[in-house]
């Protein structure tokens, strides 16, 4: 670990200089706090440094946390902001090749080799993971079948026939399609499939352990976030115990949510990622929202990397959602940008087979909708339309009458 620290120190004093010298927005946070970057002399002394929260993004948009000039960007992705304003993510090509190095890294210790077939099905939403997922499986040599906008029995149909061996999805997706295969195949022999990766939520053991016995299939889980590094940020080995992280990459922080201040070893935490080798877009103690903590001791698998305990909560009202993101600042921004002004609303999460749903029901008055049934029902479908393209994922828009949203409250998510 040792040499893991001296790599650390130096990336880390190289991105705090650079960050100073060309991003404004960490100058002037850094000036507030008198440091300069003569100040990062040891590891520790990241604890002098400002954070960065989401809102960041949206405050320095759409290029002003750029750490080079435009022509030095090869590649820029945008994601949707928490409050609608896009996120927007620079590339240098060095940026681009970490990308695919991290991907290959984690698709390699999930075992995936040259030999595999590799099918990919996650919701628009993560369609930034699910492209750096294809490159790095692409830099295995592995043949991929990228994400597709296609019916779940189309995908099950490509899974059968073009003997799909490795299968990358959100825990929920997946088990979908092994439910419905489960129902059309009189043996689990009739396919190919030897491993399922899930990012974008956290996965039950009791859904690995069904897998297994029905399918004989291991489930290797990772982690990631699309404005820090992608999936390969953490991922688990073959002991299953915790997910190592990119140390090499990125510092890893466990702090208190409400102070602000580090936390020990053990103790559960915000996680908050200090990015080492970002050229574009470096991010210095980036406050990610999920809680989690390290796992002490050594890993069995021999891998000198630190690990934390998979993501379960988080301590916003953010939630995931098959790896999209949604709070009520984002649902309120949509129903503003359609409608005007936001109604009261509730969004809940309904089990249908084993996929969550969301259902969005909103506080319906004659000041966004004055029309007969069969408007309304365009109307609506017109509305979710707009959530599919906006948010990246399905919702039912179900309308009802204010003091009725209340009657809601017990099964919620998110109400405002």
């Amino acid at each position: 670990m040792k040499d893991i620290d001296n790599i650390q120190l130096e990336l880390l004093q190289a991105t705090v200089n650079r960050v100073y010298k060309r991003v404004p927005f960490y100058k002037r946070q850094m000036d507030e706090l008198d440091i300069t970057p003569d100040d990062i002399k040891t590891l520790d002394d990241i604890r002098k440094l400002p954070f960065t929260t989401r809102d960041a993004f949206s405050k320095n948009y759409p290029y002003d946390l750029f750490a080079v000039p435009l022509r030095d960007i090869v590649r820029i992705h945008s994601l949707r902001g928490i409050d609608g304003t896009p996120v927007v993510i620079g590339y240098t090509r060095q940026d681009v090749g970490h990308r695919v190095e991290i991907s290959k890294r984690f698709l390699t210790s999930c075992n995936v080799t040259r030999d595999d077939i590799v099918q990919i099905c996650l919701d628009t939403g993560m369609s930034i993971a699910a492209h750096e997922l294809k490159e790095g499986a692409e830099a295995i040599g592995a043949l991929v079948i990228p994400p597709d906008p296609i019916s779940l029995n189309a995908q099950i149909r490509i899974m059968i026939d073009f003997k799909t061996t490795t299968l990358i999805s959100t825990p929920s997706y997946a088990s979908l399609m092994l439910s419905c295969l489960k129902r059309e195949l009189s043996s689990a022999a009739a396919i190919s499939l030897k491993r399922i990766i899930v990012v974008g939520e956290a996965i039950d053991t009791r859904i690995r352990a069904r897998w297994m016995e029905e399918f004989s299939v291991d489930t290797r889980a990772g982690y990631g976030i699309s404005e820090v590094m992608g999936q390969g940020m953490a991922y688990e080995c073959e002991a299953m115990n915790g997910l190592h992280l990119a140390s090499d990459y990125f510092i890893a922080e466990i702090i208190d949510p409400e102070t602000n201040q580090p936390l020990g070893h053990g103790e559960e935490g915000e996680l908050a990622v200090t990015t080492l080798t970002n050229r574009a877009n470096p991010l210095i103690r980036f406050k990610t929202g999920d809680v989690t903590r390290i796992i002490r001791g050594e890993c069995p698998c021999g891998n000198p990397h630190v690990r934390i305990a998979p993501i379960q909560k988080r301590v916003d009202d953010i939630i995931s959602i098959r790896g999209v993101k949604l709070s009520a600042r984002t649902i309120s921004w949509f129903l503003n940008e359609q409608l005007g002004s936001a109604p009261k609303f509730c969004l809940s999460i309904s089990k249908d087979d084993p996929i969550e749903r969301l259902e969005l029901k909103i506080a319906i008055s004659s000041e966004f909708f004055s029309g007969s049934l069969p408007e309304l029902h365009h109307w609506l479908h017109r509305l979710e339309d707009a959530f599919q393209e906006k948010i990246g994922i399905q919702c039912a828009i179900i309308p009802t009458e204010e003091r009725a949203i209340e009657e809601f409250h017990n099964n919620q998510v998110i109400c405002h």
